[in-house]
Parts: C-alpha cells; sequence; structure tokens
C-alpha cells in the first residue's frame, strides 16, 4: 500500500479545517498510522486524506476520510474525530 498520504505536510483538521473532512485519527508513530491505513476501507464518494505535522509533545501523523458532500455523509454529530487537538 502507498503511504504518500502521509507525507502531506498537513495539520490535522481540528487545528487547521480541511473542508469536507469527516473522520480522522491521530498517531504519534509513522508506524501506527501505516497500520491503520491498511485497515481503512473507503466507499464512492470518499477520499483517503492525512498528513504530518508537529506539536508541542512532537511529531505527528494523521489518517482520515474526506466526503465529496457532507449532506449524503449524515448529520454533522455523525462526523468522528478521534485524537482532535484543542478539546477540554
Amino acid at each position: 500500500m502507498s503511504y504518500t498520504v502521509l507525507e502531506n505536510d498537513r495539520e490535522v483538521p481540528s487545528r487547521v479545517p480541511l473542508d469536507n473532512a469527516v473522520n480522522w485519527s491521530l498517531f504519534r508513530k509513522r508506524q501506527d498510522a501505516e497500520s491503520y491505513l491498511e485497515r481503512v476501507r473507503l466507499s464512492d464518494g470518499h477520499e483517503l486524506v492525512g498528513g504530518h505535522s508537529r506539536d508541542s509533545i512532537g511529531d505527528y501523523w494523521w489518517v482520515g476520510v474526506r466526503v465529496t458532500s457532507l449532506s449524503t455523509w449524515g448529520h454533522s454529530q455523525s462526523i468522528n474525530k478521534h485524537g482532535r487537538h484543542g478539546d477540554s
């Protein structure tokens, strides 16, 4: 599997919003992000997104799903965010 999505210099969507990103997970080890990527299954109208950045703790990688239309995804409360920055 290609891990090029992890090469993007892009912060996680909870820090820098990314239109139509509906699900993402954050990892502190690239290997963990790669393992997660191997299990992601996409449906029509879904696209794999992700990236690499750094915060006060250190490097992180994130993997997510972006949809063509939020209206086809469902209610905005069904947007899942794992490892979000800035949550209380």
